[in-house]
């Protein structure tokens, strides 16, 4: 009898417990969705904030918890993999670029997103599915694509009656900045401090058509003739004198365009959402356009995505969650109102709140950008071919190396070090 008693005790109490909570029983502990990212913690906890108001299936039990795998993404891919080799707890989604995405695809260790992304599909423009997928199977969710933009300061260029329209080659472009230079001698429409960013190889590459190895395997930098028009276009701009040595990503490159020393970048879509932030009292002055005709062809780095690891804690939750927060049409809605960020969805390109920036303006010249979007045919070493190709483009750039010789000695490092990275 006393130990009825007290058994009933315990319950009573626990069930008072749980009403003060708000509650009929014991307060059920939200699921914690982990995602690792890089740059500042800043730049997502917004936009989960946004995807949490706007999906009450989810907003009770789940909680989404950001963390930083490195600075940049090279950081973030360089923890998975050590992640992977070590067996420690993987983050439930994981932000890279599709620079990666080969890698960790053909290594088998991603999820298949297809039955989580199949409610959205039809509006996913082909753009993106293409970065979304590897053999065939979605692999991927989108954060961004990255057509090439000509972000330009439209006052300023209007005052030096220069019409982006009209700025068709390479030629054209430093004639350009060499015009503003005599109105605004401290002006500049570019920067190639070096060392370059490997972006800024890749997205020359789209252009020129050059590829490091054949579809076998067998590096041919020095035989590739649009790898070598890639290398001189780069020498060709940097020994312009026309355009800033800044080096990206410096100290000095954000202030840059707080005082109008850069009133100009040839970079990816994803810079318009720096621009916001770094100037916003800049707004109505910057407008955007594809980049000149001879060069416009391609995108920086495909696109950013996101990634959940097939041995996620919570890799079917995550799935359902990921698939919704960037291919539900009204929260990417809700985050270009924040961010600027335009969706990869066809819905998107016939929605004319999309075509209208009050910091841009009109916005046609990004989708005019995505009429010739294309990606680079990244393999699954293709961090490692850009980070041994980047080193000596430095070298060709500072003149340190005649073409030929940086170029040759790309291809034995390649071998050496790589060998087929098909295999």
């Amino acid at each position: 009898m006393k130990k009825r008693k007290i058994m009933a005790l315990i319950t009573a109490m626990s069930l008072t417990a749980g009403l003060a909570a708000g509650t009929t029983g014991f307060a059920e502990e939200k699921t914690v969705l982990r995602m690792m990212v890089w740059g500042s913690i800043d730049d997502y906890v917004p936009n989960n904030d946004i995807f949490l108001e706007n999906s009450p299936e989810y907003a009770d039990s789940i909680e989404l918890s950001v963390e930083l795998g490195g600075s940049g993404d090279a950081d973030v891919a360089e923890r998975f993999r050590l992640m992977l080799a070590s067996g420690e707890e993987l983050p439930d989604m994981i932000r890279l670029n599709y620079t990666q995405f080969a890698e960790f695809a053909a290594a088998g260790v991603l999820y298949d997103l297809g039955t989580a992304i199949a409610p959205y599909e039809e509006d996913i423009i082909d753009a993106a599915k293409e970065l979304m997928t590897y053999d065939g199977v979605y692999y991927a969710a989108i954060h961004e694509i990255k057509p090439k933009i000509w972000f330009y300061r439209s006052d300023i260029f209007e005052e030096c009656g220069i019409d982006v329209a009209e700025v068709k080659t390479m030629d054209d472009f430093i004639a350009a900045a060499q015009t503003i230079s005599e109105t605004y001698p401290d002006s500049y429409l570019e920067n190639y401090g070096t060392p370059l960013n490997n972006y800024d190889l890749t997205m020359m590459l789209c252009a020129t058509g050059g590829t490091f190895c054949d579809e076998e395997g067998n590096y041919h930098c020095a035989e590739d003739e649009g790898v070598r028009a890639a290398f001189e276009n780069l020498k060709k701009l940097k020994d312009s004198g026309a355009f800033s040595d800044i080096v990206e990503w410096s100290a000095d490159w954000q202030a840059a365009f707080s005082d109008d020393t850069l009133i100009s970048q040839l970079l990816g879509g994803w810079m318009k959402d720096h621009l916001i932030n770094w100037t916003p009292e800049n707004a109505g002055k910057w407008a955007v356009a594809p980049w000149p005709e001879e060069i416009a062809a391609g995108s920086e780095s495909g696109g950013g995505i996101w990634v959940i690891p097939k041995n996620a804690p919570h890799a079917e939750l995550a799935a359902e969650v990921l698939a919704k927060y960037a291919c539900d049409a009204e929260i990417q809605k809700a985050i270009y109102d924040r961010t600027g960020k335009i969706p990869p969805l066809k819905s998107a390109a016939e929605d004319e709140h999309y075509l209208n920036s009050d910091y841009f303006g009109d916005m046609s010249g990004y989708f005019e950008a995505l009429e010739v979007f294309s990606v680079y045919p990244y393999n699954p070493c293709s961090s490692q071919e850009l980070t041994i190709i980047g080193d000596y483009l430095t070298q060709y750039l500072d003149g340190a190396l005649e073409l030929d010789a940086a170029l040759e000695s790309a291809d034995a490092d390649l071998k050496n070090q790589i060998g087929n990275p098909y295999q």
